[in-house]
């Protein structure tokens, strides 16, 4: 009885992970397209530039309705985004934007910090970000955080 107790502890356990892992190749053994593999590897890096990680502020708030986007439009060898902001509080604010460029696949292929100056209640401020990417078909995507006080 302890060999087969030991049998079923030992097998059960490599039986979870085989699942797991067939699970993860989707069941299936093919391999990539080698046309998809080379331009994959052909892909040039991504831009980041940010000095501040997302969410890594005090007493941040989620603020995307806040935001507009005005533009976000390729010219030459850069992306050109700009906007506003218009602070929706009853305090004074301060916003900080990060504008990611995606490509159709979802990867981002650029993620860019915007710092917006204090912005009084009820008012509008602009802002402006140039992005070196030099990449068609992006699409812009916003993280807003607002910072009161």
């Amino acid at each position: 009885m302890k060999l087969r107790t030991r049998l079923t502890a030992t097998a059960v356990p490599l039986a979870i992970l085989a699942l797991t892992l067939a699970g993860c190749t989707n069941g299936t053994e093919e391999q990539p397209d080698a046309a998809e593999s080379s331009a994959a590897a052909e892909q040039t890096p991504g831009v980041t530039d940010i000095t501040d990680a997302p969410g890594t502020g005090e007493n941040l708030e989620g603020a995307l309705a806040d935001s507009t986007v005005e533009q976000c439009e390729r010219d030459g060898d850069e992306w050109v985004v700009n906007g506003s902001v218009t602070n929706s509080t009853d305090a004074s604010a301060t916003y900080r934007i990060y504008v990611s460029l995606l490509n159709g696949a979802n990867d981002t292929r650029a993620l860019t910090q915007v710092d917006v100056d204090a912005t009084e209640p009820g008012a509008t401020t602009d802002w402006e970000t140039v992005i070196p990417v030099a990449e068609d078909e992006l699409t812009c995507v916003l993280r807003v955080e607002r910072y009161e006080g």
